[in-house]
């Protein structure tokens, strides 16, 4: 039998509530402490409902027809106005969190390749219209306004709604091995590539999703104090990354080969977060390889 994505409907509050967290999730703080639990502990019926809450932010959100309408005027003008890149931000940060949900509280802990191709054009097309491509900008939007149709779309959630639901240890073990691979990479030394370091901020990225979430499902001040810890983390991550991809369209780095130290600020939280880890708990085996891709 499906996973019902539809029942127990979220509140409007709640659903407001968990857009507005993703929509604040890098914002930097720099005075926010590392709490000292950092791998929250979900049941079953938690780990359930940020599924399903997940689903509900994106159908709930968004009027999939009035998206399309947008996008083939993007396409046809080959940019994106003020007013619609806001839209298309709101509705992209909707696709990403589900993506997040699937891979934290599903137990293959993967992205499915059909939102994940979805989220991804969506991705390829914002930055098409950001840089003036304008080309590119005409049929990427073309290829999202044909994925976005009834039925394309109709698969996509038949996907999501084949739920096979992580559970409360097999959930603890990703978490952990997400840290894992953290530890590894400060480890060797802090020296990472380009891509190496994009890889290690989804980690954080899905971390805060997944906080961001059950924050709704289970309100604490400990939950939001982690929250804004990791969102501080993240945000640091992304403007770097940023400058990264700055770099390589200038010529003055290889984003795949190029090796460099990760900052201070971004390193020293990073250590705090993989030491609060392991007080409470031991890293599982590194035979594990269910992580998103």
């Amino acid at each position: 039998m499906s996973f019902n994505l539809d029942t127990p409907r979220a509140s409007d509050q709640q659903l407001a509530a968990l857009f507005h967290n993703i929509m604040v999730d890098d914002e930097v703080n720099l005075s926010v402490a590392c709490p000292t639990d950092v791998t929250p502990d979900c049941n079953q019926e938690e780990l359930n409902a940020c599924y399903r809450i997940s689903w509900q932010l994106l159908v709930r959100g968004i009027d999939l027809a009035d998206f399309r309408r947008m996008i083939a005027r993007i396409a046809v003008r080959r940019e994106a106005s003020p007013d619609e890149r806001i839209y298309y931000k709101e509705v992209r940060a909707r696709f990403k969190h589900m993506r997040f949900g699937c891979a934290n509280f599903d137990v293959r802990h993967r992205y499915p390749w059909q939102l994940h191709f979805i989220t991804s054009q969506m991705g390829f097309l914002q930055d098409a219209f950001k840089s003036g491509q304008k080309f590119k900008t005409c049929w990427m939007a073309a290829v999202l306004w044909i994925v976005l149709l009834p039925l394309p779309f109709k698969l996509v959630q038949r996907r999501i709604e084949n739920f096979l639901s992580s559970n409360p240890p097999k959930f603890r073990e990703f978490q952990c091995a997400e840290i894992a691979k953290l530890a590894k990479a400060l480890a060797s030394g802090e020296q990472v590539t380009g891509q190496q370091f994009h890889s290690l901020r989804k980690i954080i990225s899905r971390r805060t999703a997944f906080v961001d979430t059950l924050r709704i499902i289970r309100p604490s001040q400990q939950l939001n104090n982690l929250s804004a810890y990791l969102a501080t983390i993240n945000g640091l991550m992304g403007d770097m990354h940023d400058e990264l991809l700055l770099k390589e369209i200038r010529g003055e780095l290889d984003y795949h080969k190029d090796k460099f130290l990760l900052p201070d600020p971004i390193a020293v939280r990073l250590r705090k977060l993989i030491d609060a880890n392991l007080r409470k708990i031991s890293y599982p085996p590194h035979t594990i390889t269910s992580s998103p891709v």
